[in-house]
């Protein structure tokens, strides 16, 4: 769309700031002895370059907005645009949607059929008629949080579960709610993979939702389903529940021969709820991706997980999270999705890592979660005392100044996750410098010569 028109405009602009340009000189040098001229001469110049300024960032926007509107005209299916528009702009896509609604069905999209709202039941985009009932009966009658987006992350359709977990109703911006590049990444899977994908979308405020989205073709928008398994349970009411989880996709093999360079680890760092340290349910998850020595800091999930029982104040002095931090927060059964996608096919490491990981599991049994799939773990407080065996027993504190890292808060999950990848990365360089380059080796110096993989850490009787 940026042709010759975009072109002209913008050589235009270019020589009226030229002109704004010299004219600022030439007052400097005539009026350099009348000290009102001289102020009003540059005054006047720099609202004419201010005025150049706004038209040419206005005019930005406009032709980007264009490039947009081309782009979902053009039908791109794996391209996913949820800024709005502006101005007559956002009038003209939105009447293009809902042109494009009419004219295109769900047999177009991965879930086929007719197109919502459409058809001899129905008129407009969601619109009325027994279809549109029948699809607001269906979304009152689901337990879990279900909405449909259009094309421009507009709320068309919701169930009171999903008004109450995000705080929106018809018509209003999910931007308000999750981050819009999350939901638009999710989208472009569901889109490009032709099936529904599992996705984990963070809040615009603190906080990570797992969803299923399904894509309803080009057009159509989105279905979001947020799924509220294992509330029930959490929320203290009697009875066993068993929460069946969909298969984890087979995980690659990490063998001994595989280089620590390339290896996927996940900085975890888990607070409970327990007297001791270690002991209790899991109140707090933080991870954080690195391979090797790369920190993938955006990477990353910070959860408080609501345990029903008070938190002891003996748990809060030791890692500072309370009763009232985790009052309201999702039970560990609905977050145990966005924990596993987290965990999976990776090596978990930490300070104290198996602890962390029998917390999971010791959550994850009280939850009703049968055979949770967990990492294998590499302990970074025993391969520093490998490396130094005066750092053995050392506090995290004390690591991260015998290598020198960066001081920094580390306050909620997701900061002290973050300060346990920062140490991997300095035990991975250390151990570079001493040949060390395998799992196998690396797994052999912590164990004095016992280089076998060990096992997830099995969870308790």
């Amino acid at each position: 769309m940026r042709g010759g028109v975009w072109r002209v405009v913008m050589l235009g602009l270019a020589v009226t700031a030229a002109a704004l340009v010299f004219l600022g000189v030439e007052i400097t040098q005539l009026a350099a002895d009348d000290r009102t001229a001289f102020t009003r001469g540059l005054a006047i110049c720099g609202l004419g370059l201010l005025s150049v300024w706004f038209v040419f960032s206005r005019l930005s926007r406009h032709f980007r907005d264009l490039d947009r509107l081309s782009g979902r005209l053009s039908g791109a299916r794996n391209r996913v645009d949820l800024e709005p528009m502006s101005g007559e702009l956002a009038r003209l896509a939105e009447a293009v949607s809902l042109a494009r609604g009419g004219e295109r069905g769900l047999g177009e999209g991965p879930l086929g059929g007719t197109p919502l709202g459409h058809g001899p039941f129905g008129h407009g985009p969601l619109g009325g008629g027994r279809i549109d009932r029948a699809l607001r009966a269906a979304l009152a009658l689901s337990e879990d949080p279900l909405l449909i987006l259009d094309e421009q992350g507009r709320v068309e359709q919701l169930n009171p579960a999903a008004a109450r977990l995000l705080g929106v109703e018809e018509g209003a911006d999910i931007g308000k709610s999750l981050l819009r590049d999350d939901l638009a990444r999710a989208m472009e899977r569901a889109r490009g993979g032709g099936v529904p994908v599992t996705a984990v979308l963070r809040r615009t405020e603190d906080g990570e939702l797992s969803a299923r989205v399904a894509d309803l073709g080009l057009g159509a928008g989105v279905l979001l389903s947020f799924p509220a398994r294992g509330m029930a349970h959490a929320a203290g009411l009697s009875g066993k529940r068993t929460l069946s989880l969909r298969p984890a996709q087979p995980a690659t093999p990490l063998g001994d021969e595989e280089p620590l360079a390339a290896l996927p680890f996940v900085a975890l760092w888990v607070a409970t709820a327990g007297m001791e340290a270690g002991s209790g349910p899991a109140i707090a998850v933080g991870t954080v991706r690195l391979v090797g020595s790369r920190i993938f800091r955006t990477v990353s999930l910070a959860l408080l997980i609501d345990p029903v029982e008070p938190v002891p104040a003996e748990a809060t002095a030791r890692h500072g999270i309370g009763t009232a931090m985790v009052a309201g927060e999702r039970p560990f059964a609905a977050v145990w999705p966005a924990i596993q996608e987290a965990l999976h096919n990776c090596i978990a490491v930490g300070i104290g890592i198996d602890s962390a990981v029998a917390a999971l599991a010791r959550s994850a049994a009280l939850a009703g979660i049968a055979e949770p799939a967990l990492p294998p773990t590499l302990d970074l407080g025993a391969l520093a005392a490998a490396l130094d065996p005066a750092l053995a027993g050392a506090s995290a504190d004390r690591l991260a100044e015998a290598f020198a890292l960066p001081r920094h808060p580390r306050n909620g999950p997701q900061g002290e996750a973050l300060a346990q990848a920062e140490l991997a990365v300095a035990l991975l360089s250390r151990l570079t410098e001493r040949g060390v380059v395998t799992q196998g080796q690396a797994r052999g110096l912590v164990a004095g010569g016992d280089a076998q993989l060990s096992p997830a850490y099995p969870p308790p009787a």
